[in-house]
């Protein structure tokens, strides 16, 4: 059974905020707008991660999964979670580094990375394949996130993501019987791997749940409602930077479930 604490917020953060995507406008169009209207101080100040919604049935699967974490059991609006590396203060050429439960073909050999793959960020930009997307902006420089995911990448001892993809695949391919992965505290992979990455840079990515069960629902509450703890931890830190994240969404894709009244 996954372990959570609650937040004791009742107002929503309200620097995550709703931005609706244009007619005919694709995930990374929609990105590039998101941060302008963010106004985060670019890859020196801020980390910049994304949870996405595919439509796919491993997709499906995953959200479905991931309702033992909602107070209203429906599924989760994410199916994965990436961390972006830009080369710039914009998303032109970005990338994004995720791990993937369909791992690379031959020769890539995934233990050699942790299961890590990094791809070019527009890979992600098909609206119907992921018709839901948070950009969600971290107050940690890049280069630091990025430094301790190459730690990641190289070790296998903190967090071993390849143990992951192997249970999320059998219970999304229906592979023996196998139960959700987060009632045994299996996380994600990709969720853990942002968790590992920011718990080394000293920031709680999803506070109140244990680090190797996170995912991209986790980290969405976290965005959505633990803002009165950052501003906590912003405030004992006594430098007046701000610890909340700031977000931009739009998750119209939902299934459609009627429940009794």
């Amino acid at each position: 059974m996954v372990r959570q604490a609650r937040s004791t917020a009742t107002e929503r953060n309200p620097d995550l905020c709703p931005l609706d995507r244009k007619k005919g406008e694709n995930n990374f169009d929609w990105g590039m707008r998101a941060v302008r209207e963010m106004k985060t101080g670019g890859r020196k100040a801020s980390t910049y991660i994304a949870l996405l919604g595919g439509t796919d049935t491993v997709s499906f699967r995953t959200r479905v999964a991931q309702s033992v974490l909602r107070p209203d059991m429906l599924p989760s609006y994410w199916s994965e979670a990436i961390l972006i590396e830009l080369e710039s203060d914009s998303l032109k050429n970005a990338k994004a580094a995720y791990v993937p439960l369909a791992q690379p073909d031959s020769p890539a050999f995934p233990p050699m990375e942790n299961g890590v793959v990094v791809c070019p960020l527009d890979s992600f930009a098909d609206a119907e394949r992921y018709p839901n997307i948070a950009l969600i902006a971290l107050p940690v420089p890049q280069e630091q996130i990025l430094a301790r995911l190459e730690t990641f990448r190289r070790s296998r001892g903190t967090i071993d993501a390849l143990e992951h993809v192997v249970r999320w695949l059998a219970y999304t391919w229906g592979v023996a019987r196998t139960t959700n992965p987060l009632n045994d505290n299996y996380g994600v992979p990709s969720a853990c791997m942002l968790e590992v990455v920011c718990a080394a840079e000293n920031y709680d990515l999803t506070p109140g749940l244990e680090s190797r069960a996170s995912c991209p629902e986790a980290i969405w509450a976290a965005t959505a409602h633990w803002h009165e703890y950052y501003a906590k931890v912003s405030a004992g830190k006594g430098k007046g930077k701000s610890r909340t994240p700031m977000g931009r969404y739009t998750a119209k894709h939902q299934y459609s479930i009627a429940s009794a009244t």
